[in-house]
């Protein structure tokens, strides 16, 4: 699942290095935790805000 990670996340290019660096950071985590669910996938109640407030980005 990782190559999955690498292929879609790793050479995003969102116009900020903060940017990037939090879709790096979720890819991987949706990676490592296929098959569960997001609120099991990120650890604390302010990383998932962040993660769900983040994806529309990727829409």
């Amino acid at each position: 699942m990782l190559d999955w990670w690498e292929k879609n996340f790793a050479t995003s290019d969102l116009g900020d290095r903060r940017l990037n660096e939090r879709t790096m950071s979720i890819g991987k985590a949706l990676s490592e935790g296929f098959g569960k669910g997001v609120s099991e996938i990120f650890s604390t109640g302010k990383v998932l805000k962040r993660a769900y407030e983040f994806l529309p980005i990727l829409k």
